[in-house]
C-alpha cells in the first residue's frame, strides 16, 4: 500500500514538473507588455512633456548607443543617434533630437514619415536626409528585396523616436516600452 501511495505521488510530481513551466509562461504572457498595457496605457504617439531630453536621458537605462549621425543635412536637428534597447530581445531605435517640441513637429515629422512604415523610402536616392539610410532597412541582400526596419515613430517633447517593428502597432508598442522603461512620456 505504501508503494502505491509513493507511485501516485510520483506521477503527480512528474505532472506538476511539466505543468509548472507552462503555467509560468502563461503568467508571463498575460502580464507582458501587450498593446502598451504594462508600459503606459495613456501612451500617445505625439506628446509634449514639460521638459526637453538629450541622449543622456536614454542612456541611463539599458539603451545602448551604436552610432551618432551627422545632422548637418537634417533641418533644425541638433543630434541623431541609432541604438538598441533590450526588453525581451534587442530592438533598434533612431533618436532625432531637436531644440524643442515645436521644431521637432515642424521640421522633423515629415522626415520621420518618409523613412517609416510600409511605404518607407529605403534608398539614399529617394530620401531627403541620406545619413543612416542603410541602418533603416531590413530584409536585404539574399532575398533581393528591402523592407523598412522602422514600422513607425513617436514624438516625445523635442525627440523623434523611430522604432523597429514589422508594422505600426509593433513599432509603437516598442516605442512605448522604451519610453516607459526610461521614465519619459509616462504620466504619473
Amino acid at each position: 500500500m505504501d508503494q502505491t501511495r509513493r507511485g501516485g505521488r510520483e506521477v503527480v510530481r512528474k505532472r506538476l514538473i511539466w505543468l509548472l513551466p507552462f503555467l509560468f509562461a502563461l503568467i508571463v504572457a498575460a502580464t507582458g507588455c501587450n498593446s502598451g498595457s504594462c508600459c503606459d496605457p495613456t501612451f500617445e504617439k505625439i506628446s509634449a512633456p514639460d521638459r526637453d531630453f538629450s541622449i543622456s536621458n536614454f542612456e541611463q537605462d539599458r539603451f545602448k548607443t551604436a552610432k551618432e549621425y551627422d545632422v548637418s543635412d537634417l533641418p533644425d536637428a541638433v543630434a541623431a543617434y541609432m541604438g538598441f534597447y533590450t526588453w525581451d530581445g534587442p530592438a533598434q531605435y533612431e533618436l532625432r533630437m531637436y531644440p524643442d517640441h515645436a521644431t521637432a513637429l515642424a521640421s522633423g515629422v515629415s522626415y520621420a514619415e518618409e523613412v517609416t512604415g510600409e511605404d518607407a523610402k529605403l534608398r539614399s536616392a529617394d530620401v531627403r536626409w541620406e545619413e543612416g539610410t542603410k541602418d533603416r532597412r531590413g530584409g536585404g541582400a539574399f532575398s533581393g528585396s528591402l523592407t523598412p526596419l522602422y514600422g513607425d515613430y513617436a514624438v516625445v517633447g523635442n525627440v523623434i523616436v523611430l522604432c523597429e517593428g514589422r508594422d505600426s502597432a509593433q513599432a509603437l508598442e516598442r516605442c512605448a516600452r522604451l519610453l516607459w522603461a526610461i521614465g519619459i512620456g509616462v504620466e504619473g
